[in-house]
């Protein structure tokens, strides 16, 4: 499995690529998710800078912070901001190896806190605070590089700043003012935090259903609408095993439409694909909700029956053979005289593979094939 590390990159560069990273994807859907990604991302990241920059406002009234210092930040953020801000919206930033402009982003958000740490070192308790709220940000990241980089060189910053201004640095609460705007930096903080929080909940919520939908396709026949192959056997082998622990019988059966090949040659593919896809409604319509159909390969199905016994299933399968051979078949396709099917099924024996039943349902099948067609057949215990 990969590790956190391997797919934080992964995840960026689907976050902050205008293109998508399969050909097999819908370039235009993709555009348009990627922009709104990006416009409510910055949205919030402008939100956040106002935020920050009108609790500088309060702190500079409160006489805790220069207004030029203020003001001059102000500036710094308003430019920075901008010209993202027109660089998404012209289109420019899709010229940028960088499409998400992280390296923009970041240098804005941590210079800008870092000049307020050095120019008035008496809110530095807001500026640090500042400092880990836009490290959040590192997930955007296009490359591991980058984002390391961009972090050691803050850190250094950082250092070099407590060495120079260490002694002037505050936590403004002296007076009310400061402790409600200190309080303020907090709650600023913790709703960042919060809103980060839900937006990747969002993308997990997401990621689980898309999951969700491979692991179906994964198990499903596209052409019949019955499990494939693998889900069949996946869920033959867990009711073999809760079998062999509870002692009750389980049945396994596999379905051949007859003369199918003769179909294909003398009616066209299409037609057989009708026949399977007819085929498969009918068995899923048909079966208990407890058992399981899936297309075992070609025109062959496998059916599970649990808690079943070969008498039980004999019964049920005529006439499923019988619903086969009543239905409509010139409405499926043009120029049917009919289509059949012949079964063979076995019970699986304890302590014996789920393959071992198969292959003796398979041996049934084969017999009736030889006995002429459209019949169900025991296979010996």
């Amino acid at each position: 499995m990969p590790s956190t590390h391997n797919r934080l990159p992964a995840l960026a560069r689907h976050l902050w690529a205008p293109t998508p990273s399969t050909t097999h994807a819908d370039s235009a859907a993709h555009r348009q998710r990627w922009q709104r990604r990006t416009w409510q991302l910055h949205r919030s990241v402008l939100l956040s800078h106002l935020y920050a920059f009108l609790l500088l406002v309060g702190y500079s009234l409160a006489g805790y912070a220069p207004l030029p210092v203020v003001g001059w930040y102000g500036l710094w953020v308003l430019g920075g901001m901008g010209f993202i801000t027109w660089a998404y919206a012209s289109g420019w930033c899709h010229t940028c190896s960088d499409p998400g402009l992280f390296v923009v982003h970041q240098g804005v958000s941590i210079l800008g806190a870092l000049g307020l740490l050095v120019a008035a070192p008496q809110v530095a308790f807001q500026a640090l605070v500042m400092l880990i709220v836009f490290s959040a940000d590192g997930f955007l990241a296009r490359s591991r590089t980058s984002f390391a980089v961009t972090w050691l060189l803050t850190l250094v910053a950082v250092a070099g700043a407590m060495v120079w201004v260490g002694p002037e640095m505050r936590m403004p609460t002296t007076t009310l003012a400061g402790q409600l705007l200190s309080l303020g930096v907090f709650l600023g903080a913790l709703a960042r935090c919060i809103g980060l929080v839900i937006f990747f909940r969002g993308m997990q919520y997401r990621l689980g259903e898309a999951l969700a939908q491979i692991e179906n396709l994964l198990r499903r026949d596209d052409l019949t609408g019955v499990a494939n192959r693998r889900g069949v056997m996946e869920v033959l082998q867990r009711c073999k095993a809760q079998a062999d622990r509870s002692g009750q019988p389980l049945c396994v059966a596999l379905l051949d439409v007859d003369h199918f090949k003769r179909i294909n040659d003398e009616h066209g593919h299409d037609s057989g694909d009708r026949v399977l896809r007819t085929l498969g409604g009918l068995l899923a319509r048909h079966t208990r909700a407890a058992d399981c159909v899936g297309r075992y390969g070609g025109e062959e199905f496998l059916l599970v029956m649990p808690n079943t016994s070969l008498a039980q299933a004999r019964e049920m399968l005529d006439r499923l053979r019988g619903e086969i051979a009543s239905t409509d078949w010139p409405g499926v396709f043009e120029g049917a005289a009919g289509v059949t099917a012949t079964i063979g099924v076995a019970i699986c024996a304890a302590g014996a593979s789920a393959e071992s039943a198969i292959r003796r349902a398979d041996a049934a099948l084969y017999a009736g094939k030889a006995a002429g067609r459209n019949q169900v057949v025991l296979a010996r215990p």
